[in-house]
């Protein structure tokens, strides 16, 4: 025995002597490190005071691999499992992989999580899982161009993304878009008297509503401190700055909802959103339905012959004389930008009851509504003393409808 003993005590020297383990008072473990533990193992350097086990090195730290037939089958076999108990008002991580160089390398490729998977039960080989459980909102992935921890999804969703996606191959699946946008420069029209019944013709339906303009709120940028580094500001995309930049259209989803309730869907928050993918089909079984009554009004009348009006019917009365304005349009303001008063020309049909140009700023808060009074062609003045330097939208509502949206910008 105390030979044994005795042989234990010259190996563990050699050991200690070689690879240069050292074990302090209170059971820490340092390995190739002069430095004194942080930690219950700490190898290549002192640690990190909140790791048990920390490692460093100039070559891969640390391979993990599990080979062989194991003696249990049909369980879940791990080569690396991290499991931490959750704390409120903390940040959890279960796995963190980060490759962040403090500089721009300009070569090589950087993988903060790699997973690869093949060759089991085919439709079950997973790259990387992820799984959203219990009763609370989130995301089983999320994902960001932002330099930000995470927001609050307002729902649950198999993933979740923050900035343009990009897909190469097809999209399988039902494809809403919101809406509603958080900052519509329009006015809430509502549906006709006349509403229609489940048996109007699609066309009939299609005509009940009134598409809209609007512009987006521009994001505020995000910063972070996540990097060890340094602080990081997120540049948008060029994607993401035209999306801003452009005027957007769509419908008021409550109101298609009384129409064609079937292309309106209400999300976990509430959210109205709108299938705009199968309106297509409405859309060309509108086409059918008008192309018909189009055949039928130059062929299938009167016999079977054209419809004919003669001149009689329209009186004496000169082409020129008898045009008249039966569209409601809004121009561009002249000049832009304007550094002191800028011209809004206008049309205005005879049967338009009241009109208004309103002036919006870039949050959409009203600044001014200038009611007009004039039919046919008009105009109405802008003085720019009365607005500060910017960007602004103005927007032309007759009879409680939108008929446009332009921008104008005030330079001082």
């Amino acid at each position: 025995m105390k030979k044994l003993i005795l042989f234990a005590s010259i190996m563990l020297a050699a050991v200690c002597a070689q690879a240069q383990l050292r074990v302090y008072e209170n059971g820490s473990v340092a390995i190739n490190t002069d430095e004194t533990p942080v930690g219950d193992l700490s190898i290549g350097y002192a640690g990190n005071q909140f790791f048990h086990a920390s490692m460093t090195g100039k070559n891969s730290c640390l391979y993990v691999r599990r080979y062989g037939t194991p003696t249990i089958t049909n369980t879940w076999w791990r080569a690396i499992e991290a499991n931490t108990t959750p704390i409120s008002g903390s940040f959890n991580i279960g796995i963190r992989g980060c490759v962040t160089p403090s500089t721009v390398l300009g070569g090589g490729r950087a993988y903060g999580l790699w997973g690869q998977a093949s060759n089991t039960t085919s439709g079950y080989n997973y790259g990387v899982f992820g799984s959203l459980l219990g009763a609370q909102n989130g995301a089983a992935i999320y994902g960001t161009v932002y330099a930000d921890n995470g927001e609050d999804t307002g729902g649950r969703y198999a993933g979740y993304f923050k900035g343009d996606v990009k897909v190469t191959g097809s999209i399988n699946g039902v494809l809403l878009t919101s809406g509603a946008a958080a900052n519509a420069i329009s006015a809430q029209t509502a549906l006709a008297a006349n509403a229609v019944s489940e048996n109007s013709s699609v066309t009939d339906k299609l005509t009940q509503l009134v598409p809209v303009q609007y512009n987006l709120n521009v994001p505020a940028m995000i910063a972070s401190t996540e990097s060890d580094t340094a602080t990081t500001v997120h540049t948008m995309s060029a994607i993401e700055i035209q999306h801003i930049q452009k005027p957007h259209y769509g419908l008021v989803a409550s109101e298609l909802r009384e129409v064609l309730p079937e292309l309106v869907y209400e999300g976990q928050n509430g959210e109205l959103c709108i299938n705009y993918i199968e309106m297509i089909p409405l859309l060309v079984e509108s086409i059918k339905e008008l192309k018909a009554e189009i055949t039928t009004l130059q062929g299938g009348g009167n016999n079977g012959g054209a419809i004919m009006m003669s001149r009689a019917a329209y009186g004496t009365t000169s082409i020129e004389e008898s045009t008249a304005v039966t569209i409601p349009m809004l121009k561009q303001n002249n000049p832009n930008p304007f550094t002191e008063n800028t011209a809004i020309d206008y049309t205005l049909p005879e049967t338009v009851q009241t009109a208004n140009i309103y002036i919006y700023d870039m949050n959409g808060t009203q600044i001014q509504q200038i009611p007009l009074t004039e039919r046919g062609e008009s105009s109405v003045t802008v003085s720019g003393g009365m607005l500060s330097a910017g960007m602004y939208l103005y927007s032309l509502i007759a009879d409680g409808k939108v008929i446009d949206t332009k921008r104008m910008i005030l330079t001082k």
